[in-house]
């Protein structure tokens, strides 16, 4: 009985391994189109996008942070409680108690909501809510920005005045890539009353994904090429 747990166990760890290369294959080859497919099948492979997200220094991760988010907004339209539960894992990751390593959990919601915002109005207040720490090292606030930023060119409705409260304070942030956020959230944002000049001052370099590129620049590249 023991061994035949055990061969279960290994077939099932060896189709996971299967699972996480070809969704990472087909992101490479950008055919999203077929992970969108595999989604609706199994949803296994939601779970190998969310495992290959992590990397935020990579390409590819980028393409499974937004491919994810998409696939949980578009899954919203049929399977609601299926959709809402993926959140809702989501939001436990990025809880203490959870022990897993949250990097990603804005952005990917930030991802959902601009995919189908109506299912998920409630879920932009607590994406707001990750960029409050009692410390400046918050693990968060650059994919709050970036969320901020990508819900509210899609869907300005949903931006008030303290999100750009929030852009103006990340700005002026000692972290590069929380500042470098902040730009993208302000030009996505159409922000005309914000002050770019400390940041054209910096030299720090950056890696930022814009239109659907991982770029490496300095932050004072950042905003003059905007």
């Amino acid at each position: 009985m023991v061994e035949d747990f055990l061969k279960k166990l290994n077939k099932c760890e060896f189709n996971l391994r299967q699972v996480k290369k070809q969704t990472k294959d087909r992101l490479i080859s950008m055919a999203y189109d077929e992970i969108i497919l595999d989604i609706k099948k199994d949803k296994r492979y939601l779970s190998a996008l969310l495992a290959i997200s992590y990397d935020k220094t990579s390409e590819i991760a980028w393409r499974a942070i937004h491919l994810a988010g998409k696939a949980i907004g578009q899954m919203a339209i049929d399977e609601l409680v299926e959709a809402r539960g993926q959140i809702q894992r989501l939001i436990w990751n990025a809880t203490d108690e959870s022990g897993t390593i949250p990097w990603t959990v804005p952005e990917i919601m930030g991802e959902a909501i601009r995919e189908n915002p109506k299912p998920f109005e409630d879920i932009v207040p607590i994406i707001i809510g990750y960029s409050h720490s009692e410390t400046e090292d918050n693990i968060f606030l650059a994919g709050v920005l970036y969320a901020l930023g990508r819900i509210g060119e899609a869907h300005p409705q949903y931006i008030s005045d303290y999100i750009g409260v929030i852009v103006k304070e990340g700005l002026l942030h000692r972290d590069p890539e929380v500042a470098a956020n902040a730009v993208l959230a302000a030009k996505r944002l159409k922000m005309t009353d914000v002050d770019l000049g400390p940041v054209r001052q910096r030299t720090e370099i950056v890696k930022v994904y814009y239109d659907d590129k991982l770029m490496t620049l300095t932050l004072k590249q950042l905003v003059e090429n905007g």
